[in-house]
């Protein structure tokens, strides 16, 4: 169920929406000792500049921004991205993005501008500056060990990452007959089940797990199996807009009993 090369988001697509829209997203400077302090490590929030230079957004009484003020030179640093699946499923977690560089203050911009999703947070946060080095990813995909920053910066974020969760969560909820319609689709081959489904199994629940511009990803879950299987959209969305017609094709099939585009 694996897409062709040419319709599978590329590397630096993937890293930059994980980026922008992590579930969580923790900032660790190199010979500090952040985790000392009572309490969860603060999240931070993440925005990509033009330059190919990572925007964070940290709270003015959290130990980086006294951190950093102390700091005469620029710090090394590592930030550590996770993506969680907004709906329950086994191995929840996503994906990870993992940002090596050098950490300083950014005086004089604007955080409401470059994080105007944040709203009241944005405006009483800090920016602080990273300048990438090393860039390592680990998500649905696969692994990339070592990103370009420069063709970090020239990606786009996926345009749906923003809806993602919400549509996510509405399709678990709502529309489980059709999920597990898909899920028996998948599983539908002349030549048997795909590889990591276990040919006696049967198919418990289907999950959604992932939404793209280009296509879902769902989680079929067995007694004793689990795969994901991946159905593309028949083009890619360019805009959030176009996704009800999108999904409403991807369902056809399964309304219709038809095989679709």
């Amino acid at each position: 169920m694996l897409p062709q090369p040419d319709r599978r988001p590329t590397a630096h697509e993937r890293a930059r929406t994980l980026l922008e829209f992590a579930s969580s997203a923790v900032l660790d400077v190199r010979g500090a000792d952040l985790t000392a302090r009572p309490g969860l490590p603060p999240q931070v929030a993440c925005a990509l500049r033009p330059d190919g230079s990572v925007a964070v957004l940290v709270g003015r009484e959290s130990a980086l921004h006294r951190i950093t003020a102390l700091a005469r030179d620029p710090l090394t640093a590592e930030l550590d991205c996770v993506d969680v699946a907004p709906v329950a499923v086994p191995h929840r977690i996503r994906g990870r993005l993992q940002v090596q560089g050098l950490l300083s203050r950014s005086p004089g911009e604007d955080p409401a501008a470059l994080f105007p999703r944040h709203g009241h947070r944005g405006e009483a946060g800090v920016l602080l500056r990273l300048e990438p080095d090393h860039l390592a990813l680990d998500d649905l995909w696969g692994s990339e060990c070592c990103l370009d920053p420069d063709g970090l910066a020239a990606a786009e974020p996926d345009p749906v990452a923003a809806e993602e969760a919400c549509l996510l969560q509405h399709l678990a909820a709502a529309h489980t007959d059709q999920l597990r319609e898909l899920g028996a689709r998948a599983l539908d081959r002349p030549d048997g089940p795909p590889t990591g489904w276990h040919p006696a199994d049967r198919l418990r629940e289907v999950r959604p797990v992932a939404l793209d511009r280009r296509g879902l990803r769902v989680r079929l879950l067995g007694a004793g199996s689990a795969l994901d299987a991946r159905f593309e959209f028949h083009r890619p969305v360019a805009h959030p807009e176009e996704l009800p017609e999108a999904m409403h094709r991807l369902f056809a099939p399964v309304l219709h009993g038809g095989q679709g585009d």
